[in-house]
């Protein structure tokens, strides 16, 4: 009989495709032939009882196969079980727990891994001790939990519960189909959604987790709590009784902010000026502020309260000498010469401000520093208010305003009124009103409505020459 070539070659391919599958199944199923190029590594786990694990039976991590079980050894008072598990699967070592678990209910039983976090790898030699694993519930203790619990129901009761079910669930199968329905549609956006669950559970974590830190802080925070409440427990009637006045409080206080509204801003715009010159004398302030108490304590130094007074005298005459550059056309009196006698209204020092003699006068003062700018507008609308004449009258704070602004002269004649230009009141259909302008205190020049240079001059009896006393005081003179 001749074979066709045909043939041959495809009995040739199905006897090596039953050569390989065989060997597959020699090797990787039942285990025949592994020592020989085993590149596992082994891992012991030392049991109280085999639990019905056997040789060759599945090692898993995370419900993935990473090795095989070996040959079962019994030890003096148990079992140790070996591990084979794959060069290329690194279980973490951290805690690890062993688990026998049944795959089915036929008992078909595998090993499970799993550790308690990450971190180096098991290696080959490594024990798992017996406190770490865990062994299924045997079938024959299952069966008799399950026949205790059994024997515990009472018959006629477990036949009133059936009885009892039936009528509630008859003739409901509708709704049951569509709970179930439900609930498959439910557990179908849990699992769409399951990125977003582990990521909330692990951030829910990190929360709790800051609140376990910070733990002392709430309970600090809720102490506190508790003490605030217990002291408005206790002053109760105090709180009632400020509640009940608070209204007519902040009602007379608006009452208050009415009234000095039409003023406040005027001295408001003054006070700024005033803050202006001050600021441009801090020094001056600091030194004086500096000094008062140390005059004001030597003061009290002359007089101890002993009934004796105490003074020094320091004969340092002409140290150093009386300035006399500027006094050429001052004659001399002395102090014996009682008689009325003229002024010299130009006598002043001359010498430099670095001569070695008394240098003297107001010139020689510490100059003034840079005035700080307001900001644009920031005395806007601080005139004097206005209100409608009625009968051909006037108001007052027209009066005033007019009296006010009737104070200035011009800057370049120094003498001749400003007359109208000067008023500040502008006449609009019956109202008067006071405008504002910037001052500055060392040319005492300020800009009329009319654009013109005035300067502020003796405007008032009480104040004298004292320009920012008539600044404040001008309203209330009239």
């Amino acid at each position: 009989m001749i074979i066709k070539r045909g043939v041959k070659i495809q009995l040739t391919v199905f006897a090596v495709i039953t050569v390989l599958t065989m060997a597959y199944t020699l090797v990787n199923i039942i285990g025949i032939g592994q020592t020989v190029l085993d590149l596992r590594y082994r891992v012991y786990l030392d049991m109280a009882d085999s639990g019905g694990i056997f040789t060759n039976a599945e090692v898993t991590y995370r419900g993935v196969t990473v090795g095989r079980v070996g040959p079962l050894h019994l030890t003096k008072d148990g079992v140790r079980v070996e591990l084979r598990i794959n060069h290329d699967r690194k279980v973490p070592a951290d805690g690890v727990q062993a688990y026998v678990l049944n795959r089915s209910g036929v008992g078909e039983q595998y090993v499970d891994l799993r550790p308690a976090g990450n971190g180096p790898s098991l290696k080959n030699g490594d024990v798992i001790p017996r406190d770490h694993t865990h062994l299924p519930v045997q079938t024959y203790e299952l069966l008799h939990n399950i026949d205790a619990l059994v024997r515990t129901v009472n018959p006629k009761d477990l036949g009133t519960v059936i009885n009892e079910l039936d009528k509630a669930l008859s003739g409901e199968g509708a709704d049951l189909q569509s709970l179930l329905d439900s609930n498959k549609k439910i557990l179908a956006a849990l699992n769409d959604t399951y990125p977003q669950t582990i990521a909330l559970l692990n951030n829910g974590r990190t929360v709790l987790d800051t609140q376990v830190d910070e733990g002392s802080v709430f309970r600090e925070f809720s102490h506190n709590l508790a003490s605030l409440t217990a002291e408005l427990k206790r002053d109760d009637p105090d709180v009632r009784t400020f509640l009940n006045v608070t209204p007519g409080a902040l009602d007379q206080g608006q009452d208050l902010l009415d009234h000095l509204e039409p003023t406040l801003p005027t001295l408001l715009a003054n006070g700024s000026v005033i803050g202006s010159v001050l600021t441009s004398r801090t020094n001056q302030l600091r030194t004086m502020l500096i000094t008062y108490p140390l005059i004001v304590g030597g003061a009290f130094s002359v007089t101890p309260g002993d009934g004796t007074v105490h003074f020094g005298l320091e004969l340092n005459f002409n140290q150093p000498p009386v300035c006399t550059k500027g006094y050429e056309g001052t004659k001399i009196r002395y102090p014996q010469d009682t008689r009325p006698a003229t002024v010299n209204p130009k006598a002043s020092c001359k010498a430099p401000k670095n001569a070695t003699t008394a240098v003297r006068g107001s010139r020689n003062a510490p100059p003034a520093g840079p005035y700080p700018k307001l900001p644009a507008g920031a005395t806007s609308g601080a005139g004097f208010p206005y209100e409608t004449s009625t009968g051909g009258g006037t108001s007052g704070g027209g009066d005033a305003a007019e009296q006010a602004s009737a104070s200035g002269r011009k800057a370049t004649d120094g003498g001749s009124s400003a007359g109208d230009s000067g008023s500040g009141r502008t006449a609009t259909s019956g109202l008067q009103t006071l405008f504002v302008s910037g001052y500055d205190p060392r040319t005492r020049v300020y800009v009329g409505p009319d654009g013109k240079q005035y300067r502020l001059g003796k405007v008032s009896q009480l104040t004298g020459d004292a320009s920012w006393q008539t600044l404040l005081l001008s309203p209330i003179v009239g």
